[in-house]
């Protein structure tokens, strides 16, 4: 009898325990998911889900599939600490999925694990692997395991989801201080100054940042490494 209690606990009670910070799905988390995931997929959703409603625990990111061959309908799935699934209007007109093409020029691929990590874990180059996927918006996800190896996962993953920046711990491009190259576009005229980051930013963000000789407080665009391209002054 406790050589069978042993078995039962590491079969099973073991593995629950390993799983991290599980959580009730809200209906808020359901609709933004679908939102997300048809985002990607060029559609425009307004899942008619009630905010407050509680679901069930789930420690991994929400997967979002089509249901009955369209965008209409969507199955929402949790993988884990026990797999579950629901059915949900998406509120989509026009999202029939387009007949398969074989079309290698069409085909995108995506970076995926190859094995699940828990967050904090760094990703190394063995733990990725490029698969087709369905044609996503290009700043969503990853097409060169160059750019997510040596990344820190902000969240634990499966190997069923591609790899997008939202799944990792942010690299900032530009650190409150920081000594920055200020660019300014004036009538085709590239000028540029130099001047001192207020707040830390990726590449794409719009910080605060101050001219080194004027000290006027401006908002930029993170461009590159330490450099901003300034889109207006701040208001005050």
């Amino acid at each position: 009898m406790r050589h069978r209690l042993t078995i039962i606990f590491w079969l099973v009670v073991l593995p629950l325990m390993a799983v991290s910070e599980p959580r009730v799905i809200s209906g808020e988390d359901v609709r933004l998911a679908i939102i997300d995931r048809l985002t990607q997929a060029g559609e425009h959703a307004a899942p008619n889900v009630l905010p407050e409603k509680q679901f069930y625990i789930c420690d991994q990111p929400l997967e979002v599939h089509p249901a009955f061959g369209s965008w209409r309908s969507v199955s929402v799935l949790c993988p884990s600490p026990v797999e579950w699934k629901i059915l949900v209007r998406a509120q989509v007109k026009g999202a029939d999925l387009p007949d398969a093409q074989v079309n290698d020029a069409a085909i995108m691929q995506a970076v995926f694990l190859n094995r699940p990590l828990r967050r904090g874990d760094r990703i190394q180059s063995g733990d990725v692997e490029l698969r087709p996927i369905d044609p996503l918006s290009s700043a969503s996800i990853f097409a060169d395991p160059g750019d997510v190896i040596g990344r820190v996962l902000a969240q634990s993953m499966t190997t069923r989801m591609p790899l997008m920046p939202r799944h990792l711990v942010r690299e900032w491009a530009v650190e409150a201080e920081d000594p920055l190259s200020l660019v300014i576009l004036r009538g085709g005229i590239q000028v540029v100054s130099t001047g001192v980051a207020l707040e830390a930013g990726q590449f794409g963000d719009t910080i605060r940042v101050s001219n080194a000789a004027s000290g006027v407080e401006l908002l930029g665009k993170v461009v590159g490494d330490k450099k901003v391209e300034i889109v207006a002054k701040t208001l005050r």
